[in-house]
């Protein structure tokens, strides 16, 4: 078993992973199986050569890129190592190397004929089968050929495995990162964000017909979901390694938990469909002149926005929405009137500080217009805030435990996370200056 190590470590907001250095290490595996052991390892299913996150076989419409493979083994020309990854439950799926093992699986079971080939030309319009045994064994040649096999281990660091598979994945049409999730990832968890892509309100929502074949759509569910338990107060850039954690952590949920998330995910794109409906995840551009004064929706959809329309009916019921639909789409349209707030939804939409503030001045709208929900509420009234600020030595900051020198510069934070059911009461609140709560991790 070999281990590998990536680079410096990074800083925690510069869009890449922030990982230890004790954790930064990929366990490998090497072996040289001979063509026939790893097709008969595919037959067997020992060998998982189509994963659902590959793409489909490519190379049935080039025959003359297959029969070469096939004529390069005969030559003896050395082939590109394949690349396989250990899941959790010891199978073992190829990463890389897909489209060549299925070219071997296919001919050594008579599927085709060579063909184009130039140099043993004299194989052309011949099957595995009718390969001749003089003056030299063909079949054995190509039964007996070694392949180099680098095996990921499961117990390789989780995002230093995303990586590599990234890395790896260099076909024409590259896996992306929900694509790489749903291999990696997979369990009733995965299964719920595929099953919830075919939701009708939500396919509308995104002007879709059916569920989109690159899986954005499941990476915006995920998105949802993590948002919703996790908050955005304990968000930390890159976005990547928040949905991975996440992922992981929520990979093998109960049936209960996939019942329950699939309600509360249905009721939210419900409530978008009613009280945004055409503007649902788009953004509202305002008259900028006096001669242009008239403002349009775009047709685009905004990630950031989408994220704060689905995560902000998250805690209430639709009998507090619906009677308050077109004030809080009014509510909306004149936010994003806001330079400020327009700034959350152009530029490092998935910056740390960026989602935070995002989120807070649209929660802090949907206070004032719907108000708190009706069976509980997840923020501090300004009143709690300016309670807290004026009793004494209450201007200090939970965080750094430094002084706090105005109330614009508080942020009311819980001390029992409210994710994790922590209360929206006094006794568990305390102040931070916004920028210590906004790093928070």
């Amino acid at each position: 078993m070999s281990t590998y190590s990536t680079g410096d470590e990074l800083e925690p907001d510069s869009g890449k992973y922030g990982i230890p250095v004790e954790k930064r290490k990929i366990f490998t595996e090497s072996s040289d199986p001979t063509i026939k052991d790893l097709c008969d390892r595919i037959t067997k299913n020992r060998l998982i050569v189509r994963a659902e996150f590959q793409r489909q076989y490519v190379w049935d419409n080039r025959p003359t890129l297959k029969s070469k493979l096939i004529e390069s083994a005969l030559l003896k020309v050395p082939i590109p190592i394949i690349y396989t990854a250990e899941t959790e439950d010891g199978k073992e799926e190829v990463v890389d190397g897909q489209q060549r093992l299925l070219t071997f699986h296919t001919f050594l079971n008579n599927v085709f004929r060579l063909s184009g080939l130039q140099i043993l030309e004299d194989l052309n319009g011949k099957k595995y089968q009718d390969l001749p045994q003089k003056p030299s064994d063909l079949q054995t040649l190509i039964d007996n050929y070694p392949i180099r096999v680098i095996k990921i281990l499961k117990e390789s660091d989780q995002d230093i495995k995303f990586d590599i598979f990234e890395r790896l994945n260099r076909g024409s049409v590259k896996l992306n990162e929900q694509e790489l999730r749903n291999c990696i990832f997979r369990g009733s968890f995965n299964n719920m964000l595929k099953d919830l892509t075919q939701n009708n309100f939500f396919l509308n929502l995104q002007n879709l017909s059916k569920p989109h074949r690159r899986m954005v759509d499941a990476e915006r569910i995920l998105r949802f979901f993590a948002f919703c338990d996790r908050s955005e107060h304990n968000y930390k850039s890159p976005l990547k390694k928040f949905l991975n954690d996440y992922m992981r952590q929520k990979r093998d949920i109960s049936v209960q938990e996939v019942c329950t998330k699939s309600a509360l995910f249905r009721k939210s794109v419900e409530l978008c469909e009613l009280v945004y409906g055409d503007l649902a995840f788009r953004r509202w551009r305002p008259g900028f002149s006096e001669t242009e004064p008239n403002g349009y929706g775009e047709s685009t959809i905004n990630e950031g926005i989408m994220d704060i329309q689905m995560y902000g009916f998250m805690e209430y019921d639709k009998h507090d929405i619906v009677d308050k639909a077109q004030v809080m789409k009014d509510a909306f349209i004149d936010l994003m009137s806001d330079p400020a707030f327009a700034q959350t939804i152009e530029i490092g939409t998935y910056d740390t500080e960026t989602v935070k503030k995002r989120t807070e001045k649209w929660f802090s709208v949907l206070r004032e217009v719907v108000g708190y929900p009706s069976h509980d509420r997840r923020l501090y009234t300004y009143e709690e805030k300016l309670m807290l600020f004026n009793r004494p030595n209450g201007n200090v900051c939970g965080l750094c435990k430094n002084k706090i020198e105005t109330i614009d510069d508080a942020h009311v934070d819980h001390i029992e996370r409210f994710v994790a059911g922590g209360k929206t009461i006094i006794k568990n609140a305390q102040l931070t200056h916004r920028y210590c709560n906004l790093r928070k991790g």
